[in-house]
């Protein structure tokens, strides 16, 4: 009988250990799966940016590869409007001799779930033209709502609208 009663403790011992490793485990996942979701979060808002930035800055002597950058950085509807004006406006950008500067001021996650995402964009762009027909650099403000998609495990953006 006494060593009955000595079993039944190391049992209660035995369940409460295994019963606290078990919470242990689900608040290590819960918390794992947080972080993993807001890191999630984080790189859908700087594919925005990266883009939105990619849009705005374009340079005559690098044009080819700044027009690349933007079609890296789409998909759908956003990749095949950007491919359809790509020719005009290379060939405005070699006329004019265009140094475009694009500055992020602000991104912010409007909304966001595991494979989709909404982002807003506000960002400037300082033009300034080297043949000499304008001379003062000219400033532009643009403000985006950017659809950000993960394809293959990377965001992308989708589609843009500009908002007031």
């Amino acid at each position: 009988m006494a060593g009955m009663r000595r079993r039944v403790p190391v049992i209660g011992l035995v369940i409460l250990v295994v019963g606290l490793a078990g919470v242990a485990l689900w608040v290590r996942s819960a918390r794992d799966a947080s972080w993993a979701a807001a890191q999630a979060r984080q790189a859908a808002v700087r594919a925005a940016a990266a883009h939105a930035v990619g849009l705005l800055s374009l340079n005559h002597r690098t044009v080819d590869e700044d027009l690349k950058r933007v079609l890296v950085t789409s998909t759908g509807r956003e990749r095949e409007r950007y491919a359809d004006g790509q020719a005009a406006l290379k060939a405005a950008t070699l006329k004019n001799k265009v140094v475009q500067t694009g500055v992020l001021r602000a991104s912010a996650l409007e909304s966001a779930d595991a494979d989709r995402a909404r982002v807003l964009i506000v960002a400037d762009a300082v033009i300034r033209w080297e043949n000499g027909e304008k001379t003062a650099p000219e400033e532009r403000f643009f403000r985006w709502r950017m659809e950000v998609s993960k394809v293959s495990g990377r965001w992308l953006v989708s589609d843009s609208e500009l908002v007031q």
